[in-house]
């Protein structure tokens, strides 16, 4: 036999002695202390002989594992158990390690599923008990209802995935402080941290914020420099807002004076602060420019003809010669 006593039940209507017989291969099935054999004798055999196959091994596996005090692997036996072999009464076992293990709020759901599944093969005596023990273990969970914005965000209690919204009914916790954390792509996650106490039910309300990734921008510039950002002008002297995370174009300009341009990084949630100072436009002439290049077009053009002449060869004299007229031009190639 194994029993429950908690030293959280004061009373004696709350202290009582859960009986697990399917652990044990001489009992076949819970049953309430003060049951008469005649009615033991009714039951099925137990699981021990019942089981037969890999649903047997799993069992026995389960109870070394319980005996071992290892009951977070035990109800992974029992509960491939019972998916083999869709023996309710394995859910008791896997009750009864939730338990050891605090589990108040999954021992409820467990116990529930056994009354209901196992009817057919308790008597009134036992089905008492299973409501007794429900009734008792309503003193150690609250109902969560939780009231979310958003469909399909995805809910966790204590960072156990437990649900998506919207939620087909009330949530069962623990008692205690728990964390209740609620995700959904897009949008900023949201935490909730409540103490339940127990008994009740506890109406939590969350609104999920759209994700906007943005940063925010402050540039102070000179009175009547012009501000433009991505080529949309956006102030005068000074502007400060929110843009888009990621790279932006930042011109300042102003009337005779050098533009200023650069590529600002804005990132999440950040803020950047840039101060313009905007330098003179160099001082110079376009009238002397413009002389200076037709004057030096002019000496140029000057240098080119100058040069003609002064690489021309001059005629050569005419030679005398003893044909009539006796004068003759020679080419500049010189004699043939």
């Amino acid at each position: 036999m194994l029993s429950w006593h908690s030293s959280k039940f004061s009373s004696a209507a709350l202290i009582f002695t859960l009986t697990v017989p399917s652990l044990v291969p001489s009992v076949a099935f819970a049953q309430t202390q003060g049951a008469t054999p005649a009615t033991a004798s009714a039951k099925p055999a137990p699981l021990a002989e019942s089981l037969t196959g890999m649903a047997k091994a799993e069992y026995e596996a389960g109870r070394v594992l319980y005996a071992d005090g290892d009951y977070a692997y035990a109800i992974l036996k029992f509960q491939r158990a019972y998916e083999l072999s869709k023996d309710p009464r394995l859910l008791w076992n896997v009750a009864v390690c939730e338990k050891n293990l605090r589990r108040y709020s999954r021992m409820l759901s467990t116990i529930r599923r056994y009354e209901k599944e196992a009817a057919d093969m308790l008597t009134e005596s036992e089905r008492e008990q299973a409501r007794e023990i429900i009734k008792t273990v309503e003193a150690f969970v609250s109902e969560l209802d939780l009231r979310v914005n958003e469909e399909g965000a995805e809910v966790y209690v204590d960072d156990e995935l437990v649900g998506t919204t919207p939620l087909a009914e009330p949530l069962v916790v623990n008692v205690g402080n728990r964390r209740i954390r609620v995700t959904k792509p897009g949008f900023k996650e949201a935490v909730v941290t409540r103490e339940i106490t127990g008994g009740g039910t506890v109406v939590i309300q969350v609104e999920l914020e759209e994700e906007v990734h943005r940063g925010r921008l402050i540039v102070t510039a000179g009175a009547n420099d012009d501000i433009t950002i991505d080529g949309k002008p956006v102030g005068r002297g000074r502007w400060e807002g929110w843009l888009p995370s990621g790279g932006h174009s930042l011109r300042v300009t102003a009337e005779g004076m050098q533009a200023y341009q650069s590529e600002v990084l804005i990132q999440d949630d950040q803020v950047r602060r840039i101060d313009v100072t905007l330098n003179p436009l160099p001082k110079s002439s376009t009238t002397t420019t413009v002389l200076w290049i037709v004057g030096g077009a002019a000496v140029a053009a000057g240098a080119v003809v100058g040069g003609v002449y002064l690489f021309k060869p001059s005629a050569p004299e005419p030679t005398p010669g003893t044909i009539n007229p006796h004068l003759v031009q020679l080419s500049l190639g010189g004699r043939r």
